[in-house]
């Protein structure tokens, strides 16, 4: 499996899109940093570790939440449509590999390169707040982003079985993942008006809930008055998003081995 792991990042690689996934990863930290040193975003949080924490949550809100699902889309259609592209499908009937180990080779991909994503978020909103607040909490931090990068890959897996259905251009690829963002977000927007069972079908409102919690739960000031039965515990976020991602992988198997009979 660690073979077929490696085999998919050479792939990936040779695209050269590896180092646009880290660069992107400073497309929300670098502007956001910037933004909370006005005065009118400064004068709303007490201390400099006060505004760190408001940093890192809006990071964790529109830096990973609402760009990694487009990310991992992208990632998923180069991965998924290189056979297709390439006319390599008959060449994989002659290797001692099943369809359904590749599948899960490049879904390990996928998350590897969540972890990668929010890992590098994280690590560009501390640099970019060095001499300016006051930072701490690094490792918990960096551990909540790496979990949340996992919960979010999960959950996007529903996304990428669209993506190997409809099998259609890189173009509409990124449409479909740009759509499933904005409803994510306009869902997690509108969280007062929703039933809680469709925000916790969805997997931005559920791991926003989740990161809000347990956030609170080490001392970050974070507002909980309006949220009331909506935060989830890790247990329950981690089955919700488990059972999703484990459907989305049948799925994605069966539809990518159909394409190669």
């Amino acid at each position: 499996m660690l073979k077929l792991i490696k085999c998919e990042f050479w792939k990936l690689k040779r695209k050269k899109f590896i180092p646009l996934v880290i660069l992107s990863a400073f497309l929300f930290p670098v502007p956001l940093a910037y933004f909370m040193t006005t005065p009118s975003m400064t004068e709303r949080y007490a201390d400099k570790a006060d505004a760190f924490d408001g940093l890192f949550n809006m990071v964790l809100g529109y830096g990973i939440q609402f760009l990694l699902p487009c990310i991992i889309g992208v990632i998923a259609a180069m991965l998924f449509f290189m056979e297709r592209d390439n006319d390599t499908f008959k060449n994989l009937r002659v290797i001692p590999v099943t369809g359904t180990r590749l599948v899960l080779a490049k879904i390990l991909v996928l998350f590897l390169f969540g972890i990668l994503f929010c890992a590098a978020s994280t690590l560009a909103a501390i640099v970019c707040s060095l001499g300016t607040f006051e930072v701490y909490g690094i490792g918990y931090k960096l551990f909540l982003a790496i979990e949340t990068g996992i919960f979010i890959t999960a959950g996007t897996l529903p996304l990428i079985v669209l993506v190997v259905f409809f099998s259609r251009t890189y173009v509409f690829s990124i449409l479909l993942c740009v759509f499933y963002s904005v409803l994510n977000m306009s869902a997690t927007a509108l969280y007062d008006a929703l039933p809680k069972t469709i925000l916790w079908l969805l997997p931005t409102p559920l791991t926003t809930f989740w990161s809000t919690g347990d956030m609170a739960a080490h001392g970050i000031k974070m507002d909980l008055d309006q949220m009331t039965g909506l935060i989830p515990s890790t247990a329950l976020t981690a089955l919700i998003l488990g059972i999703m991602a484990a459907v989305s992988f049948l799925l994605i198997d069966r539809l990518y081995r159909q394409r190669g009979e």
